[in-house]
Order: C-alpha cells, then sequence, then structure tokens
C-alpha cells in the first residue's frame, strides 16, 4: 500500500513541477530564464528518477522470497557433519544444526535436505544423487 502513495505522491510532484513550467513559459516578466526552467526540469526528472528507484527497490523487496528463519531452512541442501541414526548434526547454510531422520541412517559426508522442522530440530531426508 505504501509504495502506492509514494508513486501517486511522486507523479503529482512531477505533475505540479509540469505545471509550473507551463505557467512560466513566455513570462518572462518573472524573472524565469530559459536556463532557470531547464534546471529545474533536469533537477524534476532527477528527484523522479530517485524517487522511482526507491519505489523500485521496495517493491523488489517486499515481494523477494524470506532468506532467514524456518521458511529458508526448509527445503535447503546440507551435510551429515555425523552419522544419523536417527539423531545426529549436520551443516546447513553455514550453521550447525541438531537433525533427525525419519527412515534409516545417514552417513557422515551425505548430504541431506531439510524437509520440516520440530521445535529446534531440522527433520531430514537424504539427497539422491544424480547419475
Amino acid at each position: 500500500m505504501h509504495p502506492a502513495l509514494a508513486f501517486i505522491a511522486a507523479a503529482c510532484i512531477v505533475i505540479a513541477v509540469l505545471l509550473l513550467l507551463s505557467a512560466f513559459q513566455g513570462a518572462s516578466y518573472y524573472g524565469v530564464t530559459p536556463q532557470a526552467q531547464l534546471a529545474l526540469a533536469i533537477l524534476t526528472l532527477i528527484v523522479a528518477a530517485i524517487i522511482f528507484w526507491i519505489i523500485y527497490k521496495a517493491a523488489q523487496a517486499k515481494l523477494s522470497k524470506i532468506k532467514t528463519g524456518k521458511e529458508a531452512l526448509i527445503g535447503s541442501v546440507g551435510v551429515a557433519v555425523t552419522d544419523l541414526k536417527p539423531k545426529g548434526g549436520i551443516r546447513v547454510l553455514g550453521e550447525f544444526w541438531q537433525a533427525t531422520v525419519k527412515e534409516g541412517e545417514i552417513k557422515t559426508g551425505e548430504k541431506v535436505e531439510v524437509v520440516g522442522m520440530e521445535g529446534m530440530l531440522l527433520v531430514v531426508k537424504p539427497v539422491k544423487e544424480k547419475a
């Protein structure tokens, strides 16, 4: 909602400056020279470009995927640092976690994929290597 309001505000500023410039067209008795009009137009375009860039970055951040917490862990691939029979340690996203495997065992050094989380314990499954 806020990016939309910022976009509308930026558009209003640009329209206001353009209306102001059109009011000064041919009105030399106001003391506004063509050079001043050009400088004002360039300044307006620069400010508008900065505002639009900020709006773009805000929208990009709002629509980006979450990169922390439980949402980032589930689906990530890690490596077993101890044997998981069924519990053990893994390294995923640069962090060490305690994990459990639902079925079977996972040996040290094998790749694992995080499929869930139970409290602070990750639930993993072995990653099948592609031939």
